[in-house]
């Protein structure tokens, strides 16, 4: 790591020296992109159990640390969500421009009605006020042209391969995206390219090191006689850091003669060991944890004539929380254009589990979960079904952002899983048909600890009965209107079968699950 530390160093001085050497070449040019997005989600029989038409609540079946999704009044749920993205690139000359990415809104929580005013003068019975919506500077990097590379600098997009560790998240309607503080330079030699990085996520709390909230401390500025940590008011010093950040190196051959390309992104994480409780990075046990592993995400894709296969294997070694980490996950994907109309898709993989321990703190943890943005089902691996009677707004001020659930929090972990779908293309119309079957790798068993993919946790009790394994099916269904080269119109439909899997909810009592139907309508503007 020293090594790469040193390199990175040299690239930061280097870059300044090409700077400096650099003269303008013509006046600044502000170029402009962007997205426009707004959906309507109609989620029928969210909680599973059709048996139940008053959507009532179990406190039981709640407390049992299974699979229970609770309603919140009644079993369907009818949200609207909007969101703007921005993509201003300012050139300053031929070697140096500065890209940012702004956000109107928020991609998970910017829901229809979640910006009910705060101020009581307007929120009177005849009302028509809104508090608004944030603009944040998501994204805002410089790149460099050099004569050994192109140099990054800032906080910038990370992608790689099929998405399944970093995805940057640039698709109209993806949700989450890969972004770090990054130092990287992008250096291409014929068909082969190298790209170091360096990557932070968080600092902590402290320049200086691990500073974790005391909240019994006393506060800032007043005189404590008793040299302990409460003498820096609400901070506690720590054992040892408290941020997070990768060390990175990819190398990739692309050859598009070929019509073929494969890599490995090698990623060294290391988080520091005194993490805050609330705010630090969660280890697989659901608390703040020291992590130091490695992944070697392997990534190939090969062309043959109408025919793409394409596949990533992100290996994880190392350790958790000072526990053994040790996990293999693939994703493949096989593409068939048949003409110009029709589309084939197939894809099939495998995201490992946490299997069951006889303590609630195992020796090892062997569980992996793919990025958010890898999505087979319209309803499966994508609606947080659980979270849809959580908070999930901040009408109430008292409500922070840390307490919210999101409703697509839903990635793909502990499974298997096979897509097969398909495609017909018209000028302007697109049809599509997709099945999805998954299986659990890991389910419960009677007498021993589980781990709880919604809660993502080990359970506090050890499981009273077997737990099936089937996921369930899924098929979906939908057309897609591409009105003109900017704007576009979709209806898709879903009919979710939940596997006995589901059924368990760690009480006598089985969850009852049947069919869960979904509509989505949405309007998209690319730009």
């Amino acid at each position: 790591m020293k090594n790469l530390s040193f390199l990175l160093a040299g690239l930061v001085l280097i870059t300044g020296a090409n700077l400096m050497a650099l003269k303008d070449a013509r006046a600044l040019e502000l170029d402009w992109t962007g997205q426009f997005r707004t959906e309507v989600n109609l989620i029928h029989n969210y909680t599973m159990d059709s048996s139940d038409n008053s959507g009532t609540f179990d406190p039981a079946r709640f407390g049992g640390g299974g699979y229970y999704v609770p309603a919140s009044g009644q079993k369907s749920a009818n949200f609207q969500n909007l969101f703007l993205r921005l993509n201003p690139k300012l050139v300053i000359n031929d070697n140096v421009y500065i890209k940012s990415e702004w956000w109107v809104g928020d991609p998970i929580y910017g829901l229809f009605g979640g910006g009910a005013p705060y101020s009581r003068d307007q929120r009177q019975l005849n009302s028509t006020f809104n508090r608004g919506a944030s603009i944040t500077a998501q994204r805002y990097w410089a790149e460099i042209l050099s004569d050994f590379g192109t140099v990054h600098l800032g906080r910038a997009p990370l992608n790689y391969g099929l998405g399944l560790v970093w995805s940057s998240g640039d698709g109209l309607y993806d949700r989450y995206q890969s972004t770090g503080d990054v130092i990287r330079l992008v250096s291409k030699f014929g068909a082969f390219s190298f790209s170091p990085a360096f990557v932070s996520y968080s600092t902590g709390n402290s320049i200086g090191g691990a500073c974790v909230y005391d909240q019994g401390a006393a506060p800032a500025g007043t005189v404590n006689t008793t040299p302990t940590a409460s003498a820096l008011g609400p901070c506690r010093p720590g054992a040892g850091a408290g941020g997070i950040n990768d060390y990175a190196i990819m190398l990739k051959y692309d050859n598009p003669e070929e019509d073929f390309e494969a890599g490995v992104n090698f990623i060294r994480r290391l988080a520091g060991a005194d993490q805050d409780p609330l705010s630090g990075f969660l280890g697989p046990n659901a608390t703040a944890a020291g992590m130091n592993y490695n992944v070697w995400d392997l990534f190939g894709r090969r062309k043959f004539g109408r025919l793409t296969v394409s596949g990533e294997a992100p290996i994880s070694t190392g350790s958790v929380a000072g526990v053994d980490y040790s996990s293999f996950a693939i994703a493949g994907e096989v593409n068939w254009k048949l003409n110009d109309s029709w589309e084939f898709l197939a894809r099939a993989g495998q995201a490992p589990g946490q299997p069951n321990a006889p303590v609630t703190n195992p020796g090892k943890w062997e569980l992996f979960s793919f990025h958010p943005n890898y999505k087979l089902g319209m309803i499966m691996f994508n609606y947080q079904l659980a979270n849809f009677a959580g908070i999930n707004t901040q009408n109430d001020p008292r409500f922070e952002a840390s307490q919210l659930s999101s409703p697509y929090d839903n990635p793909i972990t502990n499974a298997r899983y096979l897509n097969i779908g398909g495609k017909y293309r018209t000028d302007k119309w697109t049809f599509h048909g997709d099945f999805v079957f998954a299986k659990a790798r890991q389910t419960a068993v009677a007498g021993e600890y589980f781990y709880n993919m919604w809660q993502r946790k080990m359970s506090d009790t050890v499981a009273v009965k077997n737990q099936e394994s089937s996921l369930g099916w899924e098929l979906d269904t939908g057309a897609a209107l591409q009105w003109d080269d900017n704007f576009r119109f979709g209806l898709d439909f879903g009919f979710y079968f939940p596997g006995g899997f589901h059924k368990f909810s760690n009480t006598e009592v089985d969850n009852q699950v049947s069919m869960v139907f979904a509509t989505v309508l949405s309007a998209g503007i690319a730009f």
